[in-house]
């Protein structure tokens, strides 16, 4: 899709997208006096809103374009990038749907004319939405012989300030395609994505510049004494991949991203119900997102120092997997006493977390993971949790959250709640004892042992990485939840 910029509306495109504010009195009849009137007699009628979203589709006759779509924008006191993502999103689908090629909009010039956003940040919003809601993962269907594929070619975009606004789509294709990567990587069918996969795509991520892949094989966690990512992996025929991407862009300081790389989660004997298998290739997202991450970093080329790491692996059954009531000990020498076979995640990135720290000494270091159901219970599908101890990283990252519209929602890591992953018999369990309650802040306080020194925040992703329904941009299974967050962390 090749998006540009004009100083005025192309006329001569197949979808002509006009928006409308709450407060307009003109109907665009110094384009068509035709379109205007029926505008104006839609509204007079009811059968059209300028309320946000409400959209109105015409096919003037005596018009310069085939057909017409105007979009409600709602109150320009209310309009926002978020808005300016979705209006983009609907321009988009109704293109797709009538099979046109080409659009032309003045969506960008009427919402600069409002102030409230640079033109940069308009062309990264729009680039993000026309290239999230263009996504679909469709290698495995057989296309139609009778069905021709039509995708839209172009998207003309009238506004005057081209410069900053082209500068915008530059950044939004990055971070949106790098979104679509992830995506790519949790949509694939776990026989595919192995750890093994992850490892190769790792491979063609570190040609990118300022970029270098480690990969600790097997042995090398069992040298290092990573007993508890070898636990869950033990039932697995998959070799279990420890990935290390780090960009050296400039700067003093260094920020660790660490991503759960699950490949596929049985549950292990503790086994999950058939209803909540189907969708556990996604428990890689976490992995998948700090992939997507640093390869839009290494693009964008960003002044920062920047090391992903994704521990991935399966976890099975078999004669050889762990079971509760074993004791591992992870690469701090801390040991966890098996609660729950389930709750591996959190196994996996004790090793990832307390390797990190003392092999890389970051500054910061985030975690994101699909770690637990209760996040879903507590916030569904729409937001992410985040934890932690310090407010000024937490703050940084829900700013980043609400500007990319991959949002995070603060849990409270309350001393009340500090000893439930205690254990009996070994220094911890990686379960809180039955009825305990709390179950995303309870795997939080799990991980916060496994980091001494860093400045540190967990992102659980559970609900919004992978989605049962469609949102405005972005189609129903894996969205590359974190990406656009950390990106826009990174950048400001």
């Amino acid at each position: 899709m090749k998006i540009s910029t004009t100083k005025e509306l192309n006329l001569d495109a197949n979808i002509l997208v006009l928006g409308l504010f709450e407060e307009d009195t003109s109907y665009y009849d110094h384009l068509d006096k035709e379109l205007a009137t029926e505008l104006s007699e839609a509204i007079e009628n009811k059968t059209f809103s300028k309320s946000f979203g409400k959209t109105y589709s015409t096919k003037p006759s005596t018009g310069p374009c085939n057909r017409t779509l105007t979009i409600g924008l709602g109150k320009k006191e209310e309009f926002t990038l978020e808005k300016l993502r979705r209006a983009f999103s609907k321009a988009l689908k109704f293109t797709k749907g009538r099979k046109c090629k080409d659009i032309s909009t003045n969506l960008v010039s009427l919402s600069l004319a409002l102030k409230k956003f640079t033109a940069k940040e308009a062309g990264r919003a729009t680039a993000e939405a026309l290239l999230l809601a263009n996504y679909k993962f469709d290698k495995y269907i057989t296309p139609k012989e009778d069905d021709p594929k039509i995708e839209v070619g172009s998207v003309s975009i009238e506004t005057k300030e081209t410069k900053a606004f082209e500068e915008g789509i530059k950044e939004g294709t990055i971070i949106a395609e790098a979104t679509n990567f992830s995506r790519d990587l949790v949509n694939e069918p776990a026989i595919v994505a192995t750890p093994t996969y992850l490892e190769n795509k790792a491979k063609e991520i570190a040609k990118l510049k300022n970029l270098t892949l480690k990969v600790l094989e097997r042995k090398d966690l069992e040298k290092l004494g990573m007993g508890a990512i070898l636990g869950v992996t033990a039932a697995s025929v998959q070799d279990p991949k420890f990935l290390i991407l780090e960009y050296k862009g400039g700067g003093k300081e260094k920020t660790a991203i660490v991503g759960k790389g699950i490949t596929f989660d049985s549950g292990g004997y503790n086994l999950k119900p058939t209803g909540y298998q189907i969708t556990m290739k996604c428990d890689m997202s976490g992995a998948a997102a700090v992939l997507g991450t640093i390869k839009a970093v290494a693009e964008l080329g960003l002044k920062k120092n920047i090391i992903a790491i994704a521990p991935c692996c399966e976890n099975l059954v078999s004669g050889s997997g762990y079971k509760p009531g074993d004791i591992l000990k992870a690469y701090n020498g801390k040991t966890i006493e098996i609660g729950n076979t389930d709750a591996e995640g959190r196994l996996i990135l004790a090793d990832a977390l307390s390797y990190t720290e003392d092999k890389y000494k970051p500054d910061t270091m985030i975690d994101l993971a699909t770690l637990t159901g209760a996040c879903v219970v507590a916030l569904g599908e729409r937001i992410a949790a985040i934890m932690g101890k310090n407010q000024v990283l937490i703050d940084e990252l829900k700013k980043a959250g609400d500007a990319s519209y991959d949002r995070v929602w603060q849990l409270p890591m309350l001393e009340e709640y500090q000893d439930a992953m205690k254990g009996s018999i070994s220094d911890l369990k990686n379960t809180a004892p039955k009825g305990h309650g709390a179950g995303s802040v309870t795997a939080g306080f799990f991980l916060s042992n496994f980091v001494d020194k860093a400045t540190w925040a967990h992102l659980d992703i559970a609900g919004p990485a992978f989605i049962k329904e469609e949102t405005e941009y972005l189609a129903k299974g894996a969205t590359g939840a974190g990406v656009r967050l950390l990106c826009y962390y990174f950048m400001n």
